[in-house]
């Protein structure tokens, strides 16, 4: 299981996308993390940059985890894998830990090029067990949202589709969803990350963050057996 691990993590870091995909969630995080001061003097709630950083990297993770098992089920690279090891529950699970252990890095990064807008502008504002509560709910909420992304590649099995489903899910369905009704949004992955990162709101209920880990993780699970079904039924010639 180490070498399949270890072989899995080397074919997610070579991806071309893993780059490039990282290196525009970090540019995008100090565009919007400074530019608003730098450009127009208007100096931003330092919880929201890293709320917004939070859902930056959840959405970047999920992207990420899909473009990597459906193109790697496009491009032949798991059936050469399962000439190498023919048990695909085993290989989709190599998969999904990979993808838990990434999906926290790109969370662990977000949080801290977020943070470091704002200290650049000096303005940290929050105190350092929020600051870390804040990064600790993003880590966890990328590195789960990572693991759906890559159960819905392997439900999906076409990478473009696979991306246009987590955007529009991310950026349309789910803002909707909210401002019909806040009180099921919360219950969905983006109100579970919300909760994640300790978002406070006058006018709603928010979960605890632990409720909100626990319903995101009930998330990942469901689509990680749903994807282990699909997986191990599908011919993938």
């Amino acid at each position: 299981m180490t070498r399949l691990l270890a072989a899995q993590a080397r074919i997610a870091a070579t991806t071309r996308i893993a780059v490039p995909g990282v290196l525009a969630m970090a540019v995008f995080l100090l565009l919007t993390g400074l530019a608003p001061a730098v450009l127009f003097g208007h100096h931003q709630n330092p919880h929201t940059v890293l709320e917004g950083g939070a859902t930056v990297a959840a959405v970047t993770a999920m992207l990420l985890g899909a473009l990597q098992t459906a193109g790697d089920l496009q491009n032949g690279m798991t059936r050469a894998v399962l000439l190498v090891e023919p048990r695909r529950l085993r290989l989709l699970g190599a998969q999904l830990l990979v993808s838990l252990a990434l999906g926290a890095g790109v969370g662990a990064a977000a949080a801290l090029l977020a943070d470091s807008t704002q200290a650049v502008l000096g303005r940290p504002g929050l105190p350092a067990t929020s600051i870390a509560a804040v990064g600790l709910g993003t880590g966890v909420a990328a590195s789960l949202c990572r693991v759906l992304g890559a159960a819905a590649g392997v439900l999906f099995r076409n990478a473009a589709l696979a991306a246009c489903v987590i955007v529009l899910w991310s950026y349309v369905a789910e803002p909707f969803i909210s401002t019909l009704s806040y009180s099921v949004y919360i219950y969905l992955p983006g109100g579970a990350r919300e909760s994640l990162v300790g978002h406070v709101s006058a006018h709603h209920y928010i979960p605890p963050p632990l409720a909100g880990g626990l319903i995101l993780a009930g998330y990942a699970l469901a689509a990680a057996l749903a994807a282990a079904l699909t997986f191990t039924r599908r011919d993938l010639a």
